[in-house]
């Protein structure tokens, strides 16, 4: 003879488990919806488990909670989940299916959540892919020419701030370092804007220099910068002049 089913007739999906959470009976209707499982746990998705072992481990009573389960064909199904609350085992649970509008709309949010999640991953990647091409963008800004006997050409161009100098001011260094530079030509003609900070970081690039015994000649300062750029407390051998052209001459390096 069969073993007798506590939820004979009954026409919701309904459980019956141990202490481990595993089922020991289920109705028909739970049957046919969800299939079945051994473990209890195996039929919600993610997160739901622990607001389910949490409830059906709870020794007081409760109001209902909602839980996504699947069905048979892998549908996220959400219930009103209910059980007797004693602390006792076995214990009795029922899940009451919501209303398919109710579900639809369920859906649709976990939907959105995902495209949402989805889109803050693009935009991190996004974002994190401009900064590399904004930095890019800072160093092209301000080229290393060597033109050799110990002469290295700055040129800056656009905006002279903060962010600029820090992102140049490695490069400009090392290559100072490695190539033995004992001067270095900084051409601001087509450099536009200057902003405090950037004058401060400047300053402290023209320092760094001076520590590593590497001479400065700024040259192409046009008079909106005259001002800014007369206040650097910069080493004794900094030299400003008028053009780039002309040291260039002067040294030798064009005709």
């Amino acid at each position: 003879m069969a073993p007798t089913s506590p939820f004979d007739g009954w026409p919701l999906p309904a459980f019956q488990l141990n202490s481990k959470l595993e089922i020991i009976h289920s109705s028909e209707a739970a049957q046919s919806m969800f299939g079945n499982p051994a473990s209890f746990v195996e039929l919600l998705d993610s997160g739901s488990v622990a607001k389910a072992e949490k409830y059906l481990r709870s020794s007081r009573p409760a109001a209902p909670v909602e839980l996504n389960f699947f069905d048979l064909d892998g549908e996220v199904k959400l219930c009103d989940f209910h059980c007797k609350q004693t602390g006792e085992f076995p214990l009795i649970a029922v899940a009451v299916p919501k209303d398919e509008r109710v579900m639809k709309i369920s859906r649709q949010l976990a939907d959105l959540r995902k495209r949402l999640n989805d889109t803050n991953y693009d935009l991190l990647l996004e974002k994190e892919e401009t900064e590399k091409l904004l930095q890019r963008v800072r160093q092209l800004s301000a080229p290393i020419i060597e033109l050799g006997d110990g002469h290295l050409l700055i040129p800056f161009f656009g905006d002279l701030d903060s962010a600029k100098i820090e992102s140049i001011s490695a490069p400009i260094l090392s290559a100072a370092y490695e190539k033995h530079a004992e001067m270095v030509i900084l051409d601001m003609t087509a450099m536009d804007h200057i902003n405090e900070d950037g004058m401060d970081y400047l300053n402290s690039l023209l320092q760094t220099f001076k520590v590593m015994g590497t001479g400065n000649i700024i040259t192409g300062v046009k008079p909106e910068h005259a001002k800014q750029l007369h206040s650097l407390k910069s080493a004794t051998d900094l030299r400003f002049e008028a053009s780039l052209s002309a040291v260039l001459s002067e040294r030798r390096f064009v005709n």
